[in-house]
């Protein structure tokens, strides 16, 4: 069976090598990283609802709803990307690299990495760089520091990182395939 063959979830060389605990980890954080992507979601939801039915009904949007729902919007931007990345869901434009020989292929496929790991690495410079600089500004319609609206974008790109060195070596990262949302 080959790689590609076995599921996420069933037994392949990885978990028999004893990197499962590795793999147990990997995925919790997945998890924990899905959580707060769909509880950012819904939190952006709620206070939307709640500003159009206080603007609407009671005559008086909160201060706090506007500003709280955008930066929501930034962190699911950054967590979504993060995981559509995960998942190979981004855009490729491949119809002029799969015209290459096999050996240029992966050649550019190594190239791309590295470009990956360098946005990711900008990703996470540029990010903490945004936080130290906002930390001491507020929000004012929250009176939250500045910095939360940029907190995603470096743990976007430790995520990014963390995710191209996987998939360099082999690991598949998806948790999602094309296979299981047919069934």
């Amino acid at each position: 069976m080959s790689a590609s063959d076995a599921t996420n979830d069933g037994p392949n060389d990885a978990t028999k090598d004893g990197n499962e605990p590795f793999r147990r980890t990997w995925r919790a954080v997945d998890a924990v990283f899905e959580v707060l992507c769909i509880l950012c979601l819904v939190a952006t939801l709620l206070i939307v609802l709640w500003q159009v039915f206080s603007r609407e009904v009671l005559s008086s949007s909160p201060s706090w709803s506007e500003e709280s729902a955008r930066i929501l919007l930034v962190w699911i931007g950054f967590l979504g990307a993060t995981i559509g990345f995960r998942e190979s869901a981004h855009i490729a434009v491949t119809f002029l690299v799969d015209k290459f020989p096999v050996g240029l292929q992966a050649v550019i496929g190594r190239l791309v990495q590295v470009l990956l790991l360098g946005f990711g690495l900008f990703l996470v410079v540029q990010g903490t760089q945004f936080v130290i600089d906002a930390r001491m500004a507020t929000l004012p319609g929250t009176g939250l520091p500045r910095s939360v609206s940029y907190l995603m974008m470096p743990v976007a790109g430790v995520m990014v990182l963390l995710y191209t060195i996987l998939q360099a070596f082999g690991v598949s990262t998806q948790r999602y395939s094309e296979s299981d949302e047919t069934d």
